[in-house]
């Protein structure tokens, strides 16, 4: 039989951590600064220590295409970097789900290790994006992504009060356009006449199908793809 492990008190925690994903582009790291703000914030709401700088380790970084995962918990730090050519994915479809979250829990507003409720509303849409509600019934944010959409040529997305994470690439939009923050149930989706979502591996990617609706790729999201490629690659 395998030797008892003995572990010193106070070192299983399963639902107290934060982690943040970064995208590498050729050796390059995303965002890496606004991923380190995000990351010191979610320790101090969480009331972890002082979170290790990772960003010293940047140079260390291959030359290659992927992911940079750093991960803080009670008991220390730790990153890895896994090589990954980014998802061809150039469109999705955004379909409702029935899992909710709740607007002033930590797991909702902050990348938590308590991810169970998301990898849940993911594994319901697999081929696609989940939209998840509050417990009011308002849109909050995707599995996966924060959301956005367009009507008459005006840009909303939900506000932080409903739930939704302050995500890296939602925060890069709301400094660069003219956004509306809203508290608003999934019907108002049914008359957008663009929706997109946004997180830092997939960037900005547009839907072209609310729960089974068509829509177009229009000009907000273009426009706005097209400067967030350009801007990306100079992070």
């Amino acid at each position: 039989m395998p030797s008892l492990q003995i572990i010193r008190a106070g070192s299983f925690h399963p639902w107290l951590g934060v982690f943040e994903t970064v995208r590498v582009w050729r050796g390059r790291p995303l965002f890496l600064e606004e991923h380190w703000q995000s990351l010191r914030r979610s320790c101090a709401a969480l009331g972890l220590k002082r979170p290790t700088d990772f960003r010293r380790h940047a140079a260390d970084l291959p030359v290659a295409d992927g992911r940079w995962r750093w991960v803080i918990g009670p008991d220390g730090a730790s990153h890895s970097f896994q090589r990954e050519k980014t998802a061809a994915r150039t469109t999705l479809a955004l379909m409702p789900c029935a899992v909710r979250v709740g607007s002033q829990n930590w797991d909702a507003r902050h990348k938590t290790l308590s991810y169970l409720a998301h990898w849940q509303a993911r594994r319901t849409h697999p081929g696609g994006e989940a939209l998840l509600l509050n417990e009011r019934g308002e849109i909050a944010s995707g599995a996966m992504a924060n959301i956005f959409w367009v009507r008459n040529g005006r840009l909303f997305t939900p506000d932080e009060a409903c739930g939704c994470r302050a995500g890296v690439v939602r925060g890069w939009i709301l400094d660069r356009a003219v956004v509306r923050l809203m508290r608003s149930r999934p019907a108002v989706l049914d008359a957008a006449d663009e929706i997109f979502v946004t997180n830092s591996m997939l960037g900005l990617c547009p839907v072209r199908r609310w729960n089974g609706r068509a829509l177009i790729v229009g000009a907000v999201t273009r426009e706005l793809r097209r400067i967030y490629a350009r801007v990306a690659r100079r992070s």
